[in-house]
């Protein structure tokens, strides 16, 4: 089965890229400023998307190699798309690799996330935005993520 996939090589080392994947200034700084992350195996880290939102169970953290998560709860808050919840049973890892002179070779692949399913094509410019925001911030400490959407005075 075919599963979207992405390389990029990243000019910052394997700590902080790692460090850019499992922590909330991190996640925060690249994904959506809209999350409340977990940090140990086991735990489900909440990612908000104004009313999209995600739900990830950390599968494993192998400090400056690998992140893996298994989303667990998903609602993709799309009109156009008839299944809201394709993300459901996928995973998201995160591999990395020393590439000399502190940069970093990031392989990601969204596991189950195919061509076949309703949000592919959403899905895979999301992902290639937010990479790119991953490497802006892992470059220069500033990403563009998915950010806090403002609250109406009262």
């Amino acid at each position: 089965m075919s599963h979207y996939r992405q390389q990029l090589t990243l000019a910052a080392n394997p700590a902080t890229v790692y460090a850019a994947l499992t922590t909330p200034e991190g996640l925060r700084g690249w994904w959506t400023q809209d999350c409340d992350v977990a940090t140990e195996v086991g735990e489900t880290i909440h990612f908000r998307f104004n009313r999209t939102h995600k739900e990830m169970r950390i599968e494993k953290l192998d400090p400056g190699r690998e992140v893996r998560w298994f989303c667990t709860g998903a609602l993709i808050a799309a009109e156009r798309l008839m299944h809201t919840d394709e993300w459901v049973g996928t995973q998201r890892v995160f591999r990395l690799a020393p590439e000399g002179d502190g940069r970093t070779r990031l392989n990601f692949e969204h596991v189950g996330l195919a061509p076949t399913l309703e949000c592919y094509d959403m899905c895979s410019n999301g992902w290639q935005y937010y990479m790119n925001s991953l490497q802006k911030f892992v470059n220069s400490g500033r990403g563009t993520p998915h950010e806090l959407a403002a609250v109406a005075a009262a």
